[in-house]
């Protein structure tokens, strides 16, 4: 979701952090804006504005964050619940973030979501990694969350990135989606 750099592009801070923020006009991504914006961070929001959500919601975001942040539109596939969108945003666009931060230096360190749908079919809870070695993925967005998870993970190992990979369940309050 976002790339925290700590000195690499600092754009004119005294404090804080530079912080990329990816699907900023997304639910998540405007709350987390808001938040760096507070603690003193100069954000720079990145989205495709994919039409899997209401666009105008999305737009409405926007409208939000050029008020207050940088924003730019990047990535321009639009997509409506298909193969081709899931695997564009979550396997192609993860990996472009991380080449670009494998190589920066310093390297910044990522907090990145997956989803709580990499847990498939698995029923018993609480959940856990140990017990649940093989998942069964319900939906094919799941299948690409997961693949990112894996992309991660050797990301990790072959170039030291610092990764953190979030599952949120359902999120909810202002300005999100209605259904």
């Amino acid at each position: 979701m976002g790339v925290t750099v700590k000195s690499s592009v600092n754009i004119g801070l005294k404090t804080g952090y530079s912080v990329l923020v990816t699907v900023a006009a997304g639910f998540v991504g405007i709350h987390i804006s808001a938040a760096l914006r507070c603690r003193g961070d100069c954000v720079l929001g990145l989205d495709n504005f994919n039409s899997y959500y209401d666009p105008t919601l999305n737009r409405a975001r926007q409208h939000v964050w050029k008020k207050k942040w940088d924003f730019h539109c990047g990535m321009g596939h639009k997509g409506h619940r298909n193969p081709k969108s899931y695997t564009h945003s979550n396997i192609a666009g993860f990996i472009i973030v991380l080449e670009v931060c494998k190589n920066a230096n310093p390297q910044p360190a990522i907090v990145w979501v997956s989803s709580s749908s990499v847990y498939g079919l698995n029923t018993e809870v609480p959940f856990s990694e140990k017990r649940f070695r093989k998942k069964i993925e319900l939906i094919l967005y799941a299948a690409t969350k997961k693949a990112a998870e894996e992309i991660a993970h050797t990301y990790n190992h072959i170039y030291g990135l610092s990764l953190t990979g979030l599952r949120f369940f359902t999120v909810y309050g202002p300005w999100g989606r209605t259904h």
